[in-house]
């Protein structure tokens, strides 16, 4: 065999990944031609594919030295450099390359590739763009190049070049999953579904298109299909810990708690430096009550990542449940300064700002006008003109619009009005934000004429499909609180907007055009100016309470079997501000035999436990008249407890609602303290429309006075017990065909004046 016969053979055998007999025969052939510049470039090919590197570098600068004028030499040789990452290096390389061959893609390519790597996303352009100039079929560099603009957020431009990339190959599974990515990032869920599964079928082993799918399934409220995603990504992937983490949030989305704190332990111990496992870890133990350990995770996770932004957020909200003000307050203000945009950050502190006694109504109002002007403001040119029927007679289009249609305090006061609504003047809609619907949404579903789930779409679809459904009049029942959809308000998608129920202040939009209250809550003359809303106010109460079907019944008074009264609070516990509880002091010592329960998911926590005993032991309160009780998962039990109470306690500067009610229901009396804004003045007409005047004090004093004298009128306590739920059933506050007949009323007007304004 001649020599060209056998550089021909090593030749094919290289090709045939025959590469120890190909590389033994190169290596003769350069002791025989031992000035053969393509011989040792060949044998650098074949030593780079070994990951020989070194050797490689060495075969690619002798075939160099031998020709200096060799463009395959130095192409191959920066390639070898960008393998060990000798960047520099490998871009001397490629200049000496395009000096020698400037018609060359691949140079360009690989040197967008460097640009990409050094962040430098410009240049990266520049040289992908050369690329696809000199070869327009280059699919990896159209795809590649779609990779940077999606790194660079322009996301038309990056589905546009992923696009290119699919006509030319067909068959590019990432192409495709990447394009659904984008389309993601864009709001188009089902779009990025699509694409997702088209890459699946084209590669069925493809475990990040089957986690990106399930992360779309699962913003969309699909959690099932969600969870069967994540398990076959790891099947295929067991050491994925970004799909142990997103496996968690599913799982622990559906309730299954437990689970998916294993998940997320999971997903640390393959990457202990995962911070958002730790602060979703944070987040499901929050959830159990154990919020000193969900303190720990979000501040690993902080450690971390000091710029993450949502945990300050998160441990904000723990700080809050454990009433740390200060804390809680300096977290939110954190999170907003790492990223101004965080709105869900801003309206936690502004919900916060509610339960603090140190903010008058005027700061409060101040803030969120604050928030309006930041992200509503912005939202202004994308409204657009209703052409709704403007005829004041016909029936109207009711939208009802929340995350809180289950099992939560807006369900007592809205599934009422719901079921009484007069299906023949009006059509009620219901836009749930709930991503996992309990028995309260399956009976909210029933009663509504029109359910439309929108976990998962986003502001923008949300409006167009209010606006195809042709709303009337858009009710908001969250406000600032969480899981609220505020900014969606802002682009107007009905006509006129309300805002009632869920949130005790202004929402600081102009697009919301009245807020729903009552004479007791905000008194003509007096609160107006804290709103950017028209207020209305309903006839007698501006919320009507359903009680639990299954309540239990009231007992006896408690009193007669202990011998002394015991005061209660079921009420969220951040509503226990440090003046209240003073007041609660007071009166423990005014009635040296009284007790005090008090009852809050909070209390679950060891920690927040001992703080706030520590508050009743510092008034000199021995802490065995003190009895502080967690949440409940049964709401039998849950009321039960109320028959273990004589009187209960409102809250200050937050009253409460839904345990105002509640108590009263299970003929528990309850005293409130009357202040001068909406939050501290629910109380007032809870206990004006049962009939409870007396037991509203103007004063800390009074407040004081009331409870001393009430609980020493032992004959009014036991008629009271007797007789209160009854006093609720045929009071103003539980009769819906009456509530909702006024509600329907104010509609009609708000209607008409729409109507007239044009």
């Amino acid at each position: 065999m001649n020599i060209k016969e056998y550089i021909q053979t090593a030749h094919e055998h290289h090709l045939a990944g025959d590469l120890d007999l190909a590389e033994n025969m190169y290596r003769e052939i350069v002791k025989v031609e031992p000035d053969n510049a393509i011989i040792y470039n060949d044998l650098g090919n074949l030593l780079q594919e070994r990951e020989q590197f070194d050797e490689a570098i060495n075969c690619y600068q002798k075939a160099i030295e031998l020709n200096p004028k060799f463009p395959g030499a130095y192409f191959n040789l920066g390639e070898t450099f960008q393998n060990k990452g000798r960047l520099e290096d490998a871009m001397d390389c490629y200049k000496r390359v395009i000096e020698l061959y400037p018609e060359f893609p691949g140079t360009y390519y690989n040197l967008g590739n460097i640009f990409e790597d050094k962040g430098l996303f410009d240049e990266a352009v520049t040289h992908y763009k050369k690329t696809i100039q000199l070869d327009s079929h280059h699919a990896m560099a159209h795809y590649t190049l779609g990779n940077v603009f999606q790194k660079m957020k322009h996301i038309d431009k990056a589905i546009e070049y992923y696009q290119n990339a699919i006509q030319i190959d067909p068959n590019f599974a990432e192409a495709y999953n990447d394009l659904g990515i984008s389309c993601r990032e864009k709001g188009q869920l089902d779009e990025a579904v699509s694409y997702y599964r088209t890459a699946l079928q084209l590669n069925p082993n493809f475990a990040e298109a089957y986690n990106n799918l399930g992360i779309v399934l699962q913003e969309k409220g699909r959690l099932d299909e969600a969870v069967s995603c994540y398990e076959k990504t790891l099947k295929l992937s067991p050491n994925n810990y970004t799909a142990c983490n997103n496996l968690g949030i599913v799982l622990q989305e559906k309730g299954r708690l437990d689970e998916a704190i294993s998940y997320y332990r999971t997903a640390l111990q393959l990457n202990p430096d995962y911070y958002k496992a730790c602060n979703n870890l944070g987040i499901v133990l929050q959830e159990k009550g154990q919020l000193d350990e969900a303190v720990s995770y979000y501040q690993k996770a902080l450690q971390l990542n000091p710029d993450y932004f949502i945990a300050y957020n998160n441990l904000g909200n723990v700080f809050f449940k454990q009433l740390k003000f200060e804390e809680a307050e300096k977290c939110f203000k954190n999170a907003l300064n790492l990223n101004p945009d965080y709105s869900v950050a801003y309206s936690n502190f502004l919900f916060y700002m509610n339960f603090n006694y140190c903010y008058d109504s005027y700061a409060v109002f101040s803030k969120h006008l604050e928030f309006a002007k930041q992200f509503e403001k912005p939202l202004y040119a994308k409204i657009s003109p209703h052409n709704n029927q403007r005829l004041t007679t016909r029936k109207l289009r009711i939208g009802y619009l929340s995350p809180d249609f289950k099992k939560h305090s807006v369900a007592y006061f809205i599934k009422p009005i719901i079921l009484s609504h007069n299906k023949e003047e009006f059509e009620v809609f219901c836009y749930s934000n709930v991503s996992v619907a309990d028995g309260v949404t399956t009976s909210l579903i029933e009663y509504s004429d029109q359910w439309r789930s929108i976990i998962g779409i986003s502001d923008k679809e949300v409006t167009e499909i209010i606006r195809g459904d042709r709303i009337d009049i858009l009710v908001d029942l969250a406000g600032h609180t969480a899981g609220n959809r505020i900014l969606l308000f802002a682009q107007k998608p009905a006509p006129v907007q309300m805002s009632w129920i869920g949130y005790p202040a202004t929402t600081g939009l102009t697009a919301i055009n009245y807020k729903i209250v009552d004479d007791f809550t905000d008194p003509p003359g007096k609160t107006e100016q804290f709103y950017t809303e028209t207020l209305i106010r309903l006839p007698d109460s501006f919320l009507c309470y359903l009680p639990e079907k299954d309540s239990p019944e009231c007992s006896e008074l408690p009193a007669l079997q202990t011998g002394h009264v015991v005061f209660g609070s079921f009420n969220n516990l951040s509503k226990l501000s440090p003046e209240i509880c003073m007041l609660w002091i007071k009166i423990l010592r005014a009635l040296p035999e009284s007790r005090l329960i008090i009852k809050a998911q909070s209390l679950s926590d060891r920690t927040t436990r001992k703080y706030m005993m520590n508050r009743f032991i510092q008034g000199r309160i021995d802490e065995k008249r003190v009895e502080l009780l967690p949440w409940t998962p049964s709401i039998g039990e849950h009321l039960g407890i109320y028959n273990r109470i004589d009187i209960a306690l409102d809250t200050f500067p937050y009253h409460g609602t839904t345990t105002t009610c509640e108590a009263m229901w299970m003929g528990v009396p309850i005293i409130t303290l009357a202040g001068n804004m909406h939050a501290s003045r629910v109380g007032v007409s809870l206990l004006s429309n049962v009939g409870l005047k007396d037991l509203i004090a103007e004063t800390s004093d009074e407040y004081i006075d009331i409870a001393v004298k009430l609980a020493s009128d032992t004959a009014r306590l036991r008629s009271l017990r007797e007789r209160l739920r009854d006093m609720m059933k045929h009071s103003p506050l539980c009769d819906a065909k009456r509530f909702t007949a006024n509600l329907e009323k104010c509609y009609r007007e708000v209607w008409e004046k729409w109507c007239n304004s044009a």
